[in-house]
């Protein structure tokens, strides 16, 4: 009772807040938005999943979105959103399937499922300018700092035996409402971040070093608390934006000192160094048991490769054939619940998703935002071999809907200079002598 009277309390604090100041400027609420994500304790158990005041928020701007519509969405943010929308439509019908035959799907992933729908529909209509995505990102940024902070503590409160064993630093280092994996997702959603930023704000020598020094932050955070998996992916994507982009010897020298670093890490006799870089690749060893995990899910599917076993019902299904629970790797988890057809229509929305950001990376004034997504749809697709990641995720969910809104904002500002192409007389040129033309996306955009 109490947790329902201080959510209700929450939430008419948020609605009083919102319709006073944040229904005329969206963007302060969506910098509230981007804060608050750096707070993941600040939570409610409701039993099926835990509500944040991101969520509440979150919420009220979708309402006011469909009272108060924005910009239509364009042809690029169209193709990947339809494709998400039957991806969608597939997880719905196969769990009420399930309902209807008796076995309903988890209560948490049924709710992850309508989080996840919520974000991927709103975020790319809100965001429809420079001027709210600017507002999101420095609310990200905060929130990342925050973040990091949090982590910080956590390991410093902590007792000396987190130093015996990675998976005992990982857990120190989480939040009661988040597990380690989830500290990768929130490194590669803020690195993401940080580079958006970078494309999107005036750039000068000094802002860019800030911006380099806050993706580096973010993307080792993940690292250095032996998010292996997690780690390898945004290393792999953080390279990929630069070599992209030109930045050979940046690149390089990225990976030259990754290498540099595992060298002496794997030279040292830390414990925690020594248990997290045991690994043999012919018997899974070190893997904390993927294999074991992956064979067991791999003779899931063998019994219903088609049509699978119904949307949230991978961990029953595993632990019913002795496996110790989800497979941790988003397609198996994708092929056993909704079958070969689940799969194809995953692997088609991930399609769509690349070929936009190609189209954006191959006209060069949107090269580094299309660089930028191409990073991103890398890292996110690297790390879900190993993880739910690419399998409604609220963290990556959020990242691909920014994306998305990144996606709009560029084809909107190459449809309004192929506008002005076709004006004889232009009373104002497309760029002024401060800007530059490898950062268009926020020209002439409000």
């Amino acid at each position: 009772m109490d947790s329902i009277i201080s959510l209700y309390i929450a939430a008419g604090c948020v609605a009083s807040l919102s319709l006073g100041v944040l229904w005329p400027k969206p963007e302060y609420g969506l910098f509230l938005y981007g804060l608050m994500l750096g707070f993941p304790d600040l939570a409610l158990d409701t039993g099926a999943i835990n509500v944040r005041l991101d969520d509440l928020l979150l919420l009220f701007l979708v309402c006011r979105t469909i009272i108060w519509p924005d910009e239509p969405l364009t042809g690029g943010q169209l193709r990947v959103l339809r494709w998400q929308i039957l991806f969608a439509s597939l997880c719905l019908v196969s769990a009420g399937v399930g309902i209807a035959n008796g076995k309903p799907p988890d209560s948490y992933e049924a709710a992850k499922l309508i989080g996840c729908l919520i974000i991927i529909v709103s975020l790319p209509i809100l965001l429809d300018c420079v001027r709210r995505l600017r507002f999101l990102v420095a609310g990200l940024m905060c929130g990342g700092v925050c973040l990091v902070s949090q982590i910080v503590y956590h390991l410093a409160s902590s007792s000396g035996n987190i130093m015996a064993n990675f998976q005992e630093l990982k857990w120190a280092a989480s939040f009661a409402t988040w597990n380690p994996n989830t500290i990768g997702q929130a490194g590669a959603l803020l690195a993401f971040g940080a580079g958006l930023g970078s494309i999107i704000y005036p750039t000068s020598r000094l802002r860019a070093s800030v911006w380099v020094w806050l993706s580096a932050v973010f993307a080792l955070t993940p690292l250095s608390l032996f998010a292996r998996g997690s780690g390898l992916a945004i290393a792999t994507g953080y390279v990929t934006f630069l070599w992209l982009t030109q930045r050979y010897r940046m690149a390089l020298l990225v990976v030259m000192l990754g290498v540099g670093a595992m060298i002496y890490l794997y030279g040292s006799q830390n414990p925690v160094v020594a248990s997290a870089t045991h690994i043999d690749i012919r018997t899974g060893e070190g893997f904390s048991h993927r294999y074991d995990r992956w064979s067991v899910a791999v003779a899931a599917i063998r019994g219903s490769p088609t049509i699978g076993y119904g949307f949230g019902r991978e961990g029953l299904t595993l632990k019913e054939l002795g496996g110790e629970g989800p497979a941790h790797n988003a397609y198996l988890s994708v092929w056993i619940e909704l079958g070969l057809i689940g799969l194809a229509m995953l692997l088609t929305a991930v399609f769509q998703y690349v070929s936009v950001s190609l189209s954006l990376y191959k006209t060069p004034p949107f090269r580094p935002s299309g660089a930028l997504l191409i990073a991103l749809l890398l890292t996110v697709c690297i790390d879900s071999c190993a993880l739910h990641t690419l399998y409604w995720e609220k963290l990556t969910t959020i990242a691909l809907a920014i994306g998305m809104a990144l996606i709009g904002i560029c084809e909107r500002q190459r449809t309004d200079q192929n506008r002005t192409w076709n004006v004889p007389h232009r009373s104002q040129p497309l760029y002024s002598d401060s800007d530059s033309p490898l950062h268009p996306v926020y020209h002439g955009v409000t």
